[in-house]
């Protein structure tokens, strides 16, 4: 029985091993090569990040302590000859401040005997106080080519002040007088032509165009650091001429200034008051 099975066993592997050599690759045959394509969607990816810490943590062992080092420098002076400038602030020019005069005189002269003069003069009598004149005089004595009547005139004036100037106020006074002669000589046009040569001659004698005005005034001025009157100015003035004729006027200008509700309120008052006479033959005179 055994040896039935060894046999059967022996038989089995001849069987097989003659299988196996038939299908065995013969010395030098050729298999040939055949492609693959693996397909495969992309699917990125991120690395995990990493933050590096602000401190590191070091390790004491590995570290050696710094050493202090000390240095010594060599200094020696060095000849140099640069002088530096010295900085200079740059200058404005300055307008040239006009002076002014306490006294003057001008004169001046023309055609037909032309005068033209003016004088004024002041003088400080202490620190506060002073006194002033002044003096015009404008005129001429005619002789015009072709004026029939006679055509001289003069203006003269003079005016003297005394003023104050003070810490608390100013004040002033003024006292004036004008004096002015004029000829009225201007004639119609063909005036008198029918007369005869005499009797034009005797009525252009008969007419005397002078006319004389006088002028008188009394002014002052004040002016007042504080309070509520600020400042206040009245004048008298007086009027006349040579035919009987006269004006007074009296002007006054007060000026108020004072606070309502943190605004400054400043107003004027006014009074002028003025009177006068005339002759009512003023024309007959002329003629």
């Amino acid at each position: 029985m055994l040896k039935s099975l060894l046999s059967i066993c022996l038989l089995s592997i001849c069987l097989l091993l003659i299988n196996q050599f038939s299908f065995a690759q013969k010395k030098g045959e050729n298999i040939g090569t055949e492609v693959v394509n693996v397909v495969k969607p992309y699917t990125p990816t991120i690395s995990d990040a990493f933050k590096i810490k602000e401190t590191p943590v070091l390790d004491d062992e590995g570290n050696t302590k710094k050493e202090t080092i000390k240095y010594t420098i060599f200094s020696f002076p060095v000849a140099s000859t640069f002088t530096p400038s010295k900085g200079k602030a740059e200058g404005v020019e300055k307008e040239e401040q006009k002076h002014l005069f306490a006294n003057y005189a001008t004169f001046g002269g023309g055609n037909y005997g032309t005068v033209n003069a003016e004088l004024f003069v002041t003088q400080d009598l202490d620190n506060n106080q002073y006194v002033g004149g002044m003096f015009r005089h404008l005129s001429s004595q005619g002789a015009i080519k072709g004026v029939e009547l006679s055509d001289k005139f003069y203006d003269t004036s003079i005016d003297l002040t005394y003023g104050i100037h003070d810490s608390d106020l100013s004040w002033n006074i003024d006292l004036g007088y004008q004096n002015q002669l004029y000829n009225w000589y201007g004639l119609p046009v063909g005036f008198g032509n029918g007369l005869l040569i005499n009797d034009r001659a005797n009525l252009i004698a008969g007419i005397h165009p002078q006319q004389s005005y006088n002028n008188v005034y009394l002014g002052s001025k004040i002016e007042l650091h504080e309070g509520v009157v600020k400042e206040a100015s009245v004048k008298f003035n007086h009027f006349s001429d040579a035919f009987g004729s006269s004006e007074n006027r009296f002007y006054a200008k007060p000026s108020f200034q004072f606070d309502i509700s943190d605004k400054a309120v400043k107003t004027n008052l006014i009074l002028d008051y003025v009177s006068g006479s005339f002759k009512k033959n003023i024309g007959t005179q002329i003629l």
